[in-house]
């Protein structure tokens, strides 16, 4: 039951007004966090786009923050605030040491004020609404990228024009689009409009060509599909037609093998990749560096033998290793591996969500940053963890439980004559014998 103060502090903001605040919060943080400039990494300098990615943010916290304060607080757990603390804290001892405080600095603040941002989202927020609001944030600006980069098609492998996403990173926000629509129809909740969005999110990851996306993705909806509990009709026919449709161009017209035969050049390979996670073992020339790493900016690592001399790291993993040591490494591994546990003991409404966006953000993370810096993908790790913990179930499963239903009214013809009152059964009396 709702106490009189929860009430009267709700009652200060409408749900119009909350819902507006909340999509303008998810979209502040996805569009600070996606990249406005294509191949370029953060080296320390205060540019124009550096601080006006610092200014969204810190809008999106304040507007989070003053949303959760006029509103009811829900229960949120605080482990994963501190599990985070200590990755960050480690970052920053190496980049004390390494020479890169200043811009290891900077990003670690940043990281700390989106986790706090969506930290109070969640606070004063119910979680089907937050991934409702998150969702539409990565939909709509997906689809404006796509839309502007049409013309990258040309070259093999969409890209975004406005802002200018890179492939990948547009894989990322088209599948997070794809996981809650999948969320949606195992709840059979799915309509038309969400099908057709899921559709377009799944073509989008198509024409990047980011094979990593869409193994990534197609586990996640087994994943997901696992916790199907009553199928309607329409959902398995449409989803059989839309398979086989798919499997018979896939085979007739060889897109499957143009897909996974796609070349890459560079340091874009798959083989490159090994090349730089090889020399990541072997960087650190100190005791302290390996324990603590070197900062959170260090995403460039140099190679030897190549007729390239540097490339980034591509592995959350690796680059935990570089950034923030062995410390930061193994506590980052117990917090994913905490976070599963959680998720697979939160509510069965909320379990296939959570399962999915798990399987897709740490299947990527070994061959893709980003999960543990200032990305959209930290953005729903850092959410996921703070609903998987034990303080917060509870509250997911109040707001999961079907609203008591009101009593029946009283008939008529059950009321005494002279609307007289029926007595009332005193507690503790022998029941009366049927006259």
């Amino acid at each position: 039951m709702t106490s009189p103060a929860s009430a009267q502090v709700g009652a200060r903001r409408s749900p119009g007004q909350g819902s507006a605040v909340r999509l303008v919060v998810a979209l502040l943080l996805v569009a600070c966090t996606v990249g406005w400039r294509r191949g370029q990494y953060f080296a320390g300098s205060l540019d124009p786009v550096v601080v006006a990615k610092g200014g969204l943010s810190g809008l999106a916290l304040a507007l989070a923050f003053f949303a959760a304060q006029s509103g009811v607080r829900r229960r949120l757990g605080t482990g994963s605030a501190w599990m985070l603390g200590l990755v960050l804290g480690s970052s920053i001892l190496g980049a004390l040491v390494h020479g890169t405080l200043m811009a290891s600095g900077l990003v670690a603040v940043r990281v700390a004020v989106l986790a706090a941002a969506v930290f109070f989202l969640l606070r004063g927020t119910g979680v089907r609404e937050v991934f409702s609001s998150f969702a539409l944030a990565c939909g709509s600006i997906g689809l404006v990228a796509a839309v502007t980069g049409a013309s990258t098609l040309s070259s093999g492998r969409l890209q975004g024009g406005i802002p200018p996403l890179s492939p990948n990173e547009l894989a990322l926000l088209a599948s997070i689009v794809v996981v809650y629509v999948a969320w949606r129809a195992v709840m059979g909740d799915v309509t038309l409009l969400l099908a057709a969005v899921g559709a377009a999110g799944l073509g989008i990851i198509w024409f990047t060509g980011s094979r990593t996306a869409l193994l990534m993705l197609l586990a996640a909806l087994l994943a997901m599909g696992l916790h199907v509990r009553r199928a309607r009709a329409g959902f398995v026919a449409g989803g059989l037609v839309l398979a086989g449709v798919g499997a018979i161009v896939a085979l007739t017209t060889g897109v499957l093998s143009g897909f996974l035969e796609r070349n890459g050049t560079g340091v874009s390979t798959l083989e490159s990749r090994f090349i730089a996670w090889d020399a990541a073992s072997t960087w650190a020339d100190s005791t302290w560096q390996l324990v603590f790493g070197g900062g959170l900016s260090v995403k460039i690592i140099e190679v030897e033998g190549q007729w390239w001399n540097e490339q980034p790291l591509d592995s959350s993993w690796v680059s935990l290793l570089v950034q923030t040591g062995v410390l930061g490494l193994v506590a980052a591994a117990v917090w994913v591996l905490w976070v599963l546990r959680g998720v697979l003991h939160a509510p069965l409404e909320y379990r296939a969500l959570f399962l999915g966006l798990w399987v897709f953000l740490v299947g990527r993370s070994f061959v893709e940053s980003g999960l543990f810096d200032a990305t959209p993908a930290f953005l729903a790790f850092f959410a996921l963890s703070l609903l998987a913990e034990g303080r917060t179930r509870a509250r997911l499963r109040e707001e999961a439980r079907p609203a008591a239903a009101p009593a029946p009214a009283q008939r008529p013809s059950d009321a005494p004559a002279g609307g007289a009152q029926l007595p009332q059964p005193v507690p503790g009396a022998p029941a009366l014998p049927p006259s």
